[in-house]
């Protein structure tokens, strides 16, 4: 029996092994990545594009492509689909970033031989209906509208202008015209030019049954492969550190802090990723503990890295009343300058150490998690040493490692500060 009196003994963790999934190839040259685990018998047949936001020069066109896919097709209305995958007890899911996009099926493992051609038919054959396509412009319209009275959104609008610039691929944003200059033909073309025919990769998690590989040679091996020329991106840097979006009548400040910095293949990316931790990644960040708990400013502060294909950068974000704006800001800075001049205690960082050591094992936890990590380390062409290479830094780290990324890395002059909300001084 349980003694729920006593609390679970402290254990650390030594090692996280991660499943590497095993590659076949369909006879037009494509892979499939099969992550062939989990106790129950469902799947996830993911196709995955290297087609994303920035692929288009037009605005809005890959991701509106991505989320109309399965809206329509040569042979079925949305309804249609929409039915027929309920029916089985199915779901499609489309999603899109920066330099990808995907749409994926999860399904019985028994009924993927009535499934799989839905998925292979809004891949191949959508039609983008114009009544869906009106709807959908409207309702993201809509939705915008809304937005834009809310602070945190203006905020995160201008950080990026203020790290990439307006105009650059990683630093623009969509306005309601922009939705008014979207056209159906647009999405045709982007599905001609970046997703027929132009899977990168599919990726299969869950348990897999004798049948799976000739299902999807069947639907997605006999057609013509062709490829995408994956053009890198510029980044320059931009000369405003401190900005700030008046907007009157709001109740709370927007604040977002950071600087462009690398993404995941650079060497000093998980450093930083630890010392982003340690300032705001976890509840019991310095952050948090000064802003939140001690100073009351806020009901939320966190820090982390954000990596791209072709950059990355480092993001303090919060929200807090505008009377306090300021000093919020104050404390932000102060916490920085701690870690450019102090060494992280050896408690406090073997604390963080533990979180993120647990974090990762949480994100490994069941098929479906091992292969959206997988699909992240494809994105970047890396295989398991990436990941053993992780865990090695994390539980090597050093306190005085960790200052001299500080002190390289966050120096005041190179953070960009935007606000958004009232004025305050």
């Amino acid at each position: 029996m349980l003694d729920r009196t006593k609390e679970p003994a402290f254990g650390k963790i030594d090692t996280i092994d991660l499943l590497e999934p095993s590659v076949q190839h369909l006879s037009n040259g494509m892979p499939v990545f099969s992550v062939d685990t989990g106790t129950q018998d469902i799947l996830k047949v993911e196709l995955v594009f290297g087609a994303g936001t920035t692929t288009s020069d037009k605005i809005l066109v890959g991701s509106t492509t991505a989320k109309l896919l399965k809206e329509g097709t040569q042979k079925r209305t949305a309804a249609d689909i929409a039915e027929a995958v309920d029916f089985y007890g199915a779901y499609l899911e489309s999603e899109v970033t920066h330099e990808e996009s995907s749409i994926a099926l999860f399904t019985l493992n028994k009924h993927l031989r009535n499934t799989l051609p839905i998925l292979a038919e809004v891949y191949s054959e959508p039609t983008f209906p114009e009544r869906e396509f009106e709807t959908f412009v409207l309702k993201s319209q809509q939705e915008m509208l809304v937005n834009e009275e809310k602070v945190g959104y203006l905020c995160s609008k201008g950080f990026s202008a203020a790290l990439y610039g307006a105009e650059h691929l990683y630093g623009r944003s969509a306005d309601t015209k922009d939705y008014g200059n979207l056209s159906r033909h647009d999405l045709i073309d982007f599905h001609s030019s970046y997703i027929k025919d132009r899977i990168k990769y599919i990726i299969v998690a869950g348990r897999t049954g004798k049948d799976t590989f000739k299902l999807l040679e069947s639907f997605f091996g006999n057609n013509n492969r062709l490829s995408i020329a994956e053009s890198e991106i510029a980044i320059s840097e931009t000369s405003e550190r401190t900005i700030h979006i008046d907007k009157e009548g709001a109740v709370q400040n927007a604040i977002r802090i950071g600087r462009v910095l690398f993404n995941r293949t650079h060497p000093d990316f998980i450093g930083m990723q630890i010392l982003a931790t340690v300032l705001g990644g976890y509840f019991g960040s310095r952050l948090m503990s000064n802003i939140r708990e001690d100073k009351g400013y806020t009901y939320g502060i966190g820090a982390g890295l954000v990596s791209m294909k072709g950059s990355g950068y480092l993001s303090i974000s919060t929200e807090v009343g505008a009377d306090v704006c300021q000093p919020a800001l104050n404390e932000i800075y102060r916490e920085i300058e701690r870690l450019r001049k102090e060494l992280i205690p050896s408690a406090e960082l073997e604390l963080v150490k533990n979180y993120m050591l647990g974090s990762i094992l949480k994100s490994i936890d069941g098929p479906f998690h091992i292969a959206d990590k997988w699909k992240m380390y494809l994105k970047y062409g890396f295989g398991v040493d990436a990941h053993h290479e992780l865990i090695h830094r994390i539980k090597t780290i050093t306190p005085e490692r960790l200052r001299e990324l500080a002190r390289k890395y966050l120096q005041r002059e190179d953070l960009i500060q935007v606000t958004a909300g009232l004025k305050f001084q």
